[in-house]
């Protein structure tokens, strides 16, 4: 369990920089607690999902102890890589992240004229 939680840990702290570092590229402000309190449902239910993994390998590879002990090391990816697909699906932070940015978008096309057409992300 605690090596599954330390994948979800890692994941989200992977996350938070990458939002920081969005939202500075941005200029939006970011907050920790802020991510929280938008995410919090998300990251229980990763959680949880954990304590279920958990415990169905227990339930279904019960027969041979040694391959238990094999398994709950590889944990770590499996935490990491469900908590990613959890909060794609569920982060609200991201969310909110782009309707700031697609805001700040419109505003600065609707000014330059250019709200019709999309902005060339290439460099060119």
């Amino acid at each position: 369990m605690i090596a599954c939680l330390i994948g979800n840990v890692l994941h989200v702290f992977v996350k938070i920089l990458s939002l920081r570092k969005d939202h500075k590229i941005a200029n939006l402000e970011f907050s920790f607690l802020g991510y929280l309190k938008n995410d919090w449902l998300a990251l229980l239910f990763d959680v949880i999902a954990s304590f279920v993994i958990v415990y169905l390998v227990d339930e279904w590879l019960s027969f041979n102890e040694f391959i238990i002990g094999k398994i709950k090391t590889m944990f770590v990816f499996i935490g990491y890589t469900g908590s990613h697909v959890i909060l794609q699906l569920m982060s609200v932070a991201k969310k909110k992240f782009r309707l700031a940015v697609d805001y700040k978008t419109n505003i600065s096309d609707r000014e330059t004229g250019t709200l019709d057409k999309p902005t060339p992300t290439n460099g060119n």
